[in-house]
């Protein structure tokens, strides 16, 4: 997995912050595969509650590239009982942080 402990515990920090304590986030894309270069921060997250999830999102973004730097995140949300294809590659292929 490339990404350092710094950036681990600043993003799961943020999650639980924005979107509750049991939050979970998992790291999938090309950050997982050690071989490979580069890449951006592809974050999956199961968030505790589902209410004003865009809202929540864009402050977590914002806070991330505040303490991060300027960085390409994407955050895909769960939000619906079943899994969509997106989902399910990022929790079957994804490293829980």
């Amino acid at each position: 997995m490339r990404l350092n402990e710094k950036y681990s515990t600043t993003i799961k920090e943020a999650a639980k912050k924005y979107f509750g304590v049991n939050t979970t986030v998992y790291l999938f894309g090309s950050r997982v595969d050690d071989s490979k270069k580069g890449g951006d921060i592809d974050l999956y997250i199961e968030p505790e509650g589902k209410d004003d999830l865009l809202k929540k999102k864009l402050k977590m973004l914002a806070e991330l590239h505040k303490i991060l730097g300027e960085q390409k995140i994407d955050i895909v949300i769960k939000r619906a009982d079943s899994l969509n294809y997106i989902e399910e590659v990022a929790r079957s292929e994804g490293k829980l942080l």
